[in-house]
């Protein structure tokens, strides 16, 4: 037995002695920021810092298909082909079957902690998504991924990524929230950072690929509307920023240097540990954007693991000064789906919906991603279960401001947007603010450890042949919002 397999052998022991929880609680700081408070029921007002985080390419049954009392694999819902199977039966040719089902990328026999990136071109995810029938994602993928096209079908379980599992049943997951595009990062990451691809392509647009055009992008972005506005923020990135940070695309901020507020809040490439460094000392600004590096973005073919620990790292820092824990919302999401499966057709607008289609294509909303809500008054392992998309994210700024006397308001969200998807203020409980400490893993940093150890000497993941048999969640319910 191999001391990683003792080792897992025995936090299972120690876990089922602790009624059945598959991963150790974590001691210290958040355990204690969340049984200290909040004390009193809260409001917008309450919160003094916001924090987006947006990691990549995860697809919401990707990560969360399997999680009890979501709208996941055990959906009674699901959309039905036109060949009479549920949606989860992929229709594909080149299988022994004709169909492709979810199947596990289990991370300890196989080394899918590292899987390749399908792909997530416009094109190729308009063809998945089939003018909603949902029922081309495998020839969509067998023509752009050629045999790497099965691992859009592929799933985790708790076991495979046990920390963000855990931050889902600590806080709030929200099983309705779709990315903005059917199309790649930046035109997702634009419209997290400032609402828009431009469709009408009268400043810089329309970006429906990760290229800049020749006078790049020249729109307002949301930073710029909360500096005008009095509001502090600031985009925390390394050296190796992965090329996520959009603003790097817009004119104003290329042509800022050292001194102007746009280069040094949007463009300086920061210590790894600005942003701890700034909760700890009490300098967080109202509005925070981070920045991961590719290695910890969760990108295929980054790892799972290594995203887990970057994400612990940003709130023990947090709960470690609890003045901050107690006025901080923590939204963590994920930029698009890269080519994962996911099972719920998103919402579309009609055709010819004003600043919303692209040569005669949809530009969303795109499929659905993960998205989970960290603050004291989202903990208790919620489900909501609002349709949102990344806009939502600025219009929870929006609501925000506006709770403190000044609405910074994005006129690029479009009318359609703001009809379909939501603020995500209906999932907080201000008025009921839990008490009671989540269990979170501890051991990140060991657990990113054995990861790196499992793809270097583990095999490939063998696709599903014959004899495919349907995923199933977890038993149990989820209390909603």
């Amino acid at each position: 037995m191999t001391g990683i397999s003792r080792r897992r052998l025995l936090t299972g022991a120690a876990a089922a002695a602790l009624g059945g929880t598959t991963f150790p609680a974590l001691p210290g700081s958040v355990q204690r920021a969340v049984a200290a408070g909040p004390a009193r029921s809260g409001s917008l007002k309450d919160i003094r810092h916001v924090v987006l985080l947006m990691q990549e390419n995860r697809s919401f049954d990707h990560y969360f298909g399997t999680l009890k009392g979501v709208r996941g694999f055990d959906d009674p819902h699901a959309l039905r082909l036109s060949n009479g199977r549920n949606v989860f039966h992929q229709p594909d040719s080149a299988h022994p079957e004709g169909y492709l089902l979810p199947f596990r990328l289990d991370t300890h026999r196989t080394s899918a902690q590292s899987i390749p990136s399908t792909s997530h071109a416009w094109d190729v995810q308009h063809e998945a998504w089939n003018g909603g029938r949902m029922d081309r994602w495998m020839p969509a993928h067998r023509h752009a991924d050629g045999a790497d096209a099965p691992y859009v079908m592929g799933y985790h379980t708790r076991e495979d990524i046990p920390f963000q599992f855990a931050l889902a049943e600590a806080f709030t997951v929200c099983d309705n929230y779709f990315c903005s595009v059917l199309g790649p990062t930046w035109p997702n990451r634009l419209h997290w950072m400032s609402g828009t691809i431009d469709p009408g392509g009268t400043r810089g647009g329309p970006v429906i690929t990760n290229d800049y055009p020749p006078t790049f992008y020249r729109w307002t972005t949301y930073a710029e509307r909360l500096q005008d506005a009095g509001f502090s923020w600031q985009v925390y990135q390394g050296r190796d920023n992965g090329s996520y940070n959009v603003l790097n695309g817009f004119k104003q901020f290329r042509e800022a240097r050292p001194g102007d507020p746009l280069y040094e809040r949007g463009m300086r490439r920061l210590p790894e540990d600005a942003f701890e460094d700034d909760v700890r000392n009490n300098r967080l600004p109202a509005v925070s954007w981070l920045i991961p590096s590719t290695a910890e973005s969760e990108h295929p073919d980054s790892l799972p693991a290594a995203g887990a620990d970057y994400v612990a790292r940003k709130l023990e820092a947090i709960a470690d000064n609890p003045d901050v824990w107690n006025k901080t919302v923590f939204i963590l999401n994920y930029d698009e789906n890269d080519g994962l499966f996911d099972h719920v057709p998103p919402p579309v607008p009609v055709e010819g919906t004003k600043g919303e289609f692209v040569s005669g294509r949809p530009i969303g909303g795109g499929f659905r991603v993960p998205c989970l809500i960290i603050s004291p008054w989202t903990v208790g392992g919620w489900v909501a279960q609002e349709a949102f998309d990344h806009t939502s994210c600025l219009r929870f700024l929006e609501s925000w401001t506006a709770a403190h006397g000044r609405e910074v308001r994005e006129p690029n969200i479009s009318a359609w947007r703001r009809r379909t998807f939501g603020d995500l203020t209906s999932a907080f409980g201000f008025a009921a603010p839990a008490r009671k400490p989540p269990r979170l893993p501890a051991d990140t940093r060991e657990q990113l450890a054995e990861a790196r150890q499992e793809v270097a000497t583990l095999p490939k993941p063998a696709f599903p042949t014959t004899g495919q048999t349907p995923p199933r969640q977890e038993r149990g319910s989820r209390r909603h919002r």
